[in-house]
């Protein structure tokens, strides 16, 4: 599972979950990156419905794709009084976080060789109010642990960081990579893990001191500074949304080729994974609804198939 795909669209509405999975593998993806939202699965304290995961799990292991899940998003009950209106808000307690995260290690042990913690927590959009890497570093913390206990043969992958420069509110790739070495310690995760999007930029041509590609270098030297250079990176989010104030679709697959060439040439890189297979609403003014591979009909884009020449 060198190059696999996102399937974010999978439990939206209106979504088609098994034609999405079926489609992944008739692609030829090896892997497949699967949301577990705990603000989802137990939006009622004490009461969890995994049915939708469950289908979702199923349809990827009879199709034989390897399975990352991502650990996610707290329930309203779960999150301070004054976040309840925030998007994405950190949970109050690592540790009731972490009751969850065993109960899902535990009931996918079979299903999912490798953990995400979290997506994205160095940025206040996934982590809110505003990036917290202490607190972070409490629920991977705790999070590890409990996968560790459920489900043994699992990797611990920290929660992937998104582009970000430090600010009040978000931080950068390396700052956030850093504390976690800090506060939480190389003992606590198997592997890092980035979204090292580009666009409209490719990724071998940084423009900026910020760019994805001098953050992924500046990320490996913490590791090495840290005596961790055993570890790799896992590249769990890459693409290129096509909208009008994004690229075309030829610009697209451009991206995604120069991407994949750079992030599987570099000596630690782990799986990169595209995102995303299938478009959400191709055509929407939204860019995170156009980020697919082939467009909400399924029609494919040329990206389709200039990814498929990097798998297998």
């Amino acid at each position: 599972m060198h190059v696999a795909s996102n399937v974010a669209s999978i439990g939206m509405p209106g979504s088609d979950a098994r034609r999405d999975i079926d489609s992944v593998a008739d692609a030829g993806f090896e892997g497949i990156r699967l949301l577990v939202r705990w603000s989802d699965i137990e939006s009622v304290e004490g009461i969890l419905d995994w049915s939708w995961v469950d289908r979702e799990m199923a349809w990827a292991a009879e199709r034989n794709l390897a399975v990352l899940g991502v650990l996610t998003w707290a329930p309203t009950w779960a999150v301070p009084a004054d976040y309840a209106l925030v998007t994405h808000p950190a949970p109050a307690s690592a540790e009731r976080f972490a009751q969850f995260v065993s109960a899902a290690a535990s009931r996918y042990r079979d299903q999912v060789g490798a953990w995400e913690i979290w997506n994205e927590p160095n940025v206040a959009a996934s982590y809110g109010p505003s990036a917290n890497p202490v607190q972070y570093c409490d629920v991977l913390s705790a999070s590890s642990a409990a996968i560790r206990d459920a489900a043994p043969g699992a990797l611990v992958i920290t929660g992937p960081t998104s582009p970000a420069v430090d600010s009040s509110a978000d931080l950068s790739p390396a700052t956030f990579v850093e504390a976690l070495y800090r506060c939480a310690g190389a003992e606590t995760f198997d592997a890092v893990a980035m979204h090292p999007y580009s666009s409209p930029q490719l990724l071998s041509e940084p423009t900026e001191p910020w760019s994805s590609a001098h953050e992924i270098a500046k990320v490996r030297a913490v590791m090495e500074s840290h005596g961790d250079a055993g570890k790799r990176i896992w590249f769990t989010e890459f693409g290129s949304p096509t909208t009008n104030s994004g690229v075309d679709e030829q610009r697209q697959a451009d991206i995604l080729v120069d991407g994949i060439t750079t992030l599987t040439q570099l000596p630690y890189a782990g799986p990169v994974f595209v995102f995303d297979f299938r478009d959400s609403m191709t055509g929407s003014a939204v860019p995170d609804y156009n980020y697919g591979l082939v467009r909400s009909d399924y029609t494919p884009k040329p990206a389709l198939d200039a990814v498929r020449a990097f798998v297998g």
